[in-house]
Order: structure tokens, then sequence, then C-alpha cells
């Protein structure tokens, strides 16, 4: 039976969760935590084989505790459970190691068949409705992209920006000067007839292309 560990801080998200496991043979929810700290007793003494982790904790956010738990305990698989379902957040989870992404108002065979599928698979868990829609974004990203003449390395900045990145943490990415990443910026946002940083992190959002 694999143990299935959960950190939320909304009761009713954890109910619903408990009823979808408990004609589960295979698997057994172990515990419920709100924050890192909670977290570890239960991953030294219970050894759980996934946690549903949500983004939008009240002490902590999701994506911090990802980082630590991947750094500090990496056999343990991570769905994370979410309101949440912009296409940024998606892959954000995925470059930090999450394997697989569930809304929280899924049916209830999908949680069945996102924790099936992670011990099965490399390949990283998306709902059918998110992936249909990920597919969407990208056809409008890439039709997008054409339309304004923006290069891949442009488009490599822009996402960067959006992200909160300054000029040297995006030179340190992509081997960039701090001069020649201020000069993109600067060319990026006259092309795009923009004001300025704001601006151009709010237009990577709306255009689909974090």
């Amino acid at each position: 039976m694999y143990k299935i560990l959960i950190c939320e801080d909304h009761e009713i998200v954890v109910e619903g969760v408990k009823m979808m496991l408990a004609s589960q043979d295979e698997f057994m929810l172990c515990g419920h935590v709100t924050t890192y700290a909670q977290l570890q007793p239960f991953l030294q003494h219970e050894n759980p084989s996934v946690l549903l982790l949500d983004l939008n904790l009240k002490k902590e956010d999701g994506y911090t505790i990802l980082i630590k738990l991947k750094e500090n305990y990496p056999h343990v698989k991570v769905l994370i459970l979410t309101m949440y379902e912009e296409a940024y957040l998606i892959e954000k989870a995925r470059k930090l190691g999450a394997n697989g992404f569930l809304l929280k108002n899924m049916a209830h065979g999908e949680l069945v068949e996102a924790l099936r599928h992670v011990f099965n698979s490399e390949e990283f868990y998306l709902q059918s409705n998110l992936k249909t829609q990920q597919q969407q974004e990208i056809v409008l990203r890439d039709q997008f992209v054409e339309k304004m003449h923006l290069t891949p390395r442009e488009i490599d900045i822009i996402r960067l920006v959006a992200m909160g990145k300054s000029a040297k943490e995006i030179g340190d990415e992509l081997f960039l000067s701090i001069h020649t990443v201020d000069t993109h910026r600067r060319n990026i946002i006259d092309k795009l007839k923009l004001k300025n940083i704001a601006d151009l992190a709010r237009f990577a959002v709306e255009n689909h292309l974090l």
C-alpha cells in the first residue's frame, strides 16, 4: 500500500481527498500538515510515497516547500493540488521537480489516475483538460511570436523578466552581460510598444509567453 501525505490548509479539501481514497486498497492517507516544519516528522517516520501539495498555503509558499522537499527527500513524489491553472504555474512546478499538477475540482477518478501515473511513469502528469488548454495556449503563443517577430532570445528574456529575474540573474542564466540584457529589454519594450518592465511582465502573462 502506498502512503499519501497532504499539505493543505483547507479542511474541506482534506476531507474530499480522504473520501476519494477511502475505497482504494492501494493508497492510504497517512497524514495532513500545513507547513514544512509539520511535514518533516511525517517524512522521517511515515516514509510517504507521495505528497499532495497545495501552492497557496496561509503560512508558506508551496513552491518553497517543493524546493526543500526535492533537495532533502528526492524520492518522494509530489503532486501539486491547487485551484490555479495558469500555464506558467504549471511550468514552474514542472521545472522545480513536481511530478504532476491537479486541480482541486478534479473528479474522483482523476486523483487515483494521477497517483497511479506517478508510480508508473516519469512523465509529468496533467489532467486531460489542462493538456488541451496548454496545447491551445502553445498554438496561440506561437502565432503571436510569429506575428510580433520575436526571436528565441527575446522570448527567453521576456519569460525571465516576467518571473521577476533581475538583469544580473538573467545574464547569469543566459550567459550574457548585464549591458546586453539591458539592451535586449529596451529593444523588446520598444518593439512591443510598452512603457516599462512591469508592462512587459504583464504582457508575457496575457499572451501565454511563460
